[in-house]
């Protein structure tokens, strides 16, 4: 039995699971379907994921959950109205959104590029290679507290240098 067919006897059950997180009920399937699709990438074994003979249900669990809380803070960062544009309303609003949006990164790149060059060769591979940083840490060999302190310094710089570009983005996003 391979690690997609042990998983899929207690369906139920993980859907179930995803409920209790308050799981909106139309996204409770792609979370646990997104469970099985991380699960067959990354499990080769099925003994991996047991205990004592049966699925290791905290293991799916916790799994689950994270899966939920990733979803729950990316659709926080998206913005819904229910105002509806006026007619050709719509293409200035984007434009404008687009123009501050632009005006925001090249702020944001300007501001690292001033750094120093580790400081600034880290910043860029962390965004444009869009590795975590432990895997940042695996590749380069640097111990992942100065990778940490290292972004978290460079993430403060950017919001103390660029909030007039970020506050001129967020106000033309809010319309």
């Amino acid at each position: 039995m391979n690690v997609l067919e042990l998983l899929s006897t207690r369906h139920k059950d993980w859907c179930r699971m995803v409920q209790s997180f308050g799981c909106p009920s139309h996204m409770v399937e792609d979370i646990v379907q997104e469970m099985y699709l991380r699960m067959y990438k990354y499990v080769s074994e099925p003994e991996k994921i047991m205990y004592k003979n049966e699925v290791n249900t905290l293991f799916i669990y916790i799994s689950l959950k994270n899966m939920y809380a990733d979803y729950a803070k990316n659709r926080s960062r998206f913005q819904t109205t229910d105002r509806i544009p006026e007619i050709g309303e719509q293409a200035d609003v984007v434009n404008e959104q687009e123009e501050a949006m632009h005006i925001l990164v090249d702020s944001i790149w300007a501001e690292v590029k001033t750094w120093n060059w580790y400081d600034e060769k880290l910043m860029t591979i962390y965004i444009k290679q869009e590795m975590s940083m432990r895997e940042l840490s695996d590749e380069t060999k640097i111990s992942l507290s100065s990778i940490f302190n290292t972004l978290k310094n460079g993430k403060q710089r950017i919001k103390t240098n660029c909030k007039k570009a970020y506050k001129s983005w967020k106000e033309t996003g809010s319309r």
